[in-house]
């Protein structure tokens, strides 16, 4: 399976995730599957697939599904627009206060 490297946004997700080439061939296989079940227009084989990553076509769903699963984690995670004022306030409040340092005390013998 051929990926390009050459590209901006795939270079800087490689550096900054470092990425390994078996990482690389998991996220294009499993982007290309679930493309396929939701998109009709789009034509993917999974039995080929699997022979060019010398895996099984579970594996590869498996992959796949992990995947569709922590996209629709993270798109319902997804706070839009701007918090409400009192949160705000709160925020900026808890920011201003200087942060609490744990002190260590000598008859406390759960850090011994």
């Amino acid at each position: 399976m051929q990926f390009d490297r050459a590209g901006k946004r795939a270079s800087k997700l490689i550096n900054d995730y470092q990425l390994t080439d078996e990482e690389i061939h998991q996220i294009i296989a499993s982007a290309r599957i679930n493309l396929a079940t939701f998109d009709p227009d789009y034509k993917t084989n999974v039995t080929q697939l699997a022979h060019e990553l010398s895996k099984s076509r579970p594996t590869i769903y498996g992959w796949a599904d992990r995947a569709i699963v922590a996209t629709i984690d993270s798109l319902r995670n997804i706070r839009t627009g701007r918090p409400p004022k009192e949160a705000r306030s709160r925020l900026k409040r808890l920011r201003a206060r200087p942060t609490a340092r744990l002190r260590r005390r000598s008859s406390d013998s759960s850090f011994s």
